[in-house]
C-alpha cells in the first residue's frame, strides 16, 4: 500500500505529514506494509529542499526532512497510491482537475482522519514560526486518526493505539 501526502509546493506540509506518518507507522507496526511519499500540486519548488523552518520544526521531534526534495504530482502517482492526503480543499479541487475519475475518492483530507471532515492544515509558508507549529500540530493530529484507520484497516480485529 502507497499514501502520498500533497500540499501545494511540497515544502511545508505535505514532507512534514510523510515524516511524522513515518514515524507514527514505524510505531504502530505498519512499516513495511504501508510506502509513503509526498508531492506537490505545483511544480515551482521541484527538487529544492523542504522549507527550512520545516526541517528545523521537524528535527525538534527528531524527525530527519534532510534527504527530501519536492516534487510535483505525477500521473502514475494517481495509479500507485491507494490513499491521497490532501493538506487543503484548493489541494483536493487541484487534484480532482488532474486525477482519472477512478482516483477521486482515494483523495481525502488529512484532517478527515482526526473527525474533521472539512478540517484543513493552513498553509504555513509566509508566515513565521506559529503558523508553523500550528499547523504541525495539526498534521500531527490527523496522522494520529490516519494511523488509526490504517491499523483497524490492516488489522480488523485489533485495538487502535491510543
Amino acid at each position: 500500500m502507497k499514501i502520498l501526502f500533497v500540499c501545494m509546493g511540497n515544502i511545508c506540509r505535505s514532507p512534514l505529514a510523510a515524516v511524522a506518518a513515518g514515524q507514527a507507522f514505524q510505531e504502530a507496526g505498519l512499516v513495511p506494509r504501508i510506502a509513503i511519499d509526498s508531492a506537490g500540486t505545483l511544480d515551482d519548488h521541484a527538487g529544492r529542499p523542504a522549507d527550512a523552518r520545516s526541517i528545523a520544526l521537524a528535527a525538534e521531534f527528531g524527525l530527519d526532512l534532510g534527504g527530501h526534495r519536492a516534487r510535483p504530482v505525477r500521473a502514475d502517482d494517481f495509479h500507485e497510491a491507494e490513499i491521497i492526503v490532501a493538506m487543503d480543499r484548493r489541494n483536493i479541487a487541484d487534484l480532482r482537475r488532474v486525477a482519472p475519475a477512478p482516483a477521486w475518492g482515494r483523495i481525502r483530507l488529512l484532517m478527515s482522519f482526526a473527525g474533521q471532515t472539512q478540517g484543513e492544515v493552513p498553509d504555513p509558508y509566509y508566515g513565521g514560526r506559529a503558523e508553523f507549529e500550528h499547523s504541525f500540530a495539526l498534521i500531527r493530529e490527523g496522522v494520529a486518526g490516519l494511523t488509526k484507520h490504517l491499523v483497524h484497516l490492516h488489522n480488523p480485529g485489533s485495538k487502535s493505539p491510543e
